[in-house]
């Protein structure tokens, strides 16, 4: 029978073992689980106490090298502890490698993600370190932002971890593990103005509003600027305008790209920048979500921004 894996990712001091410890002891998640294995690759300040493992049949094994982190040491394992479930903690300086994502062994399958995140050094982070921050995210199904205060924002929060990583859920705690309802962050626009002036500094923030939260736009007029990203064949009349987030480095970027028509496109020139004003119309997509498509009624050319690049705060 096929062991769950779990695996949790982040910095040092990030929270990893102190919601493992916490998953550990919620009595839902723990139900009909008798043993569970921890594989540890970094011991922080929070330590895993042997009389705290006792009490939650709980098993420690510490890595020091993750080349030795094999198939065949996962099965000798496995035939030691015969866990119901496994958890892994990551070392956070360390990117995941692909045996680790995509081909763990049939008896070991991973089943999911976990990332906690400290609100209150993220920002920081996102500059020097922001490729560690990278690694750390890339591959997420669960972001858990922790040490959250009033002051956190959480519009640079959400939207620097969705340029990373778009599929994962994010959840926001405050200092002591309580969930949090954040305020926005402080949109710097007026949702509510006749006309929405969506600026260069501020794309990135509306992008991801707009994301995930599109029917708050529908029938809004606005403004947006970007670049001719590409056309879509068989629209003679529609284009992907877009701007570029930074995901770990100049070098790898990810588009945040909108749907314009209403517009000729022949008249116009690829990788072009564009000023487009128009009004935005939440259509459903083939998935089952929706999107925001901008059916413009003003374009004209516009100049490439100082900092071509979008940010989230």
């Amino acid at each position: 029978m096929a062991t769950p894996v779990y695996l949790f990712t982040g910095f040092l001091d990030s929270g990893k073992t102190t919601l493992i410890k916490d998953t550990l002891s919620d009595p839902n998640f723990m139900e009909g689980v008798s043993r569970t294995l921890i594989v540890c690759f970094e011991q922080g300040e929070e330590e895993y106490e042997e009389d705290w493992l006792n009490d939650h049949h709980a098993f420690i094994e510490y890595v020091d090298d993750v080349e030795t982190f094999t198939p065949e040491k996962m099965h000798e394992l496995d035939t030691i502890y015969h866990p119901d479930q496994v958890f892994i903690e990551w070392n956070g300086t360390l990117a995941i490698p692909e045996s680790i994502i995509s081909n763990m062994p049939d008896f070991w399958p991973l089943v999911q993600i976990l990332t906690p995140v400290d609100a209150s050094t993220f920002a920081t982070f996102m500059g020097p370190l922001r490729q560690m921050m990278y690694e750390q995210i890339r591959y997420s199904d669960t972001v858990i932002c922790n040490r959250c205060t009033e002051e956190t924002s959480g519009s640079m929060l959400r939207g620097n971890i969705k340029a990373i990583n778009r599929r994962a859920q994010i959840f926001y705690e405050g200092n002591f593990g309580e969930a949090i309802e954040l305020k926005d962050g402080g949109l710097p626009f007026d949702i509510n103005a006749p006309i929405i002036d969506i600026k260069d500094d501020d794309y990135g923030l509306w992008y991801m509003d707009a994301v995930e939260n599109p029917d708050k736009y529908d029938e809004k007029e606005v403004i947006l600027r970007g670049y001719y990203a590409e056309s879509i064949p068989g629209y003679h009349q529609t284009f992907i305008m877009a701007r570029r987030a930074m995901v770990c480095c100049a070098a790898d970027t990810s588009e945040c790209g909108i749907t314009v028509t209403g517009v000729k496109i022949q008249e116009m020139t690829k990788g072009n920048w564009y000023e487009v004003q128009g009004h935005l119309k939440t259509i459903p997509m083939e998935n089952g979500g929706k999107t925001c498509v901008l059916y413009a009624n003003r374009i004209s050319n516009y100049h490439k921004p100082e900092d071509e690049f979008v940010t989230f705060n």
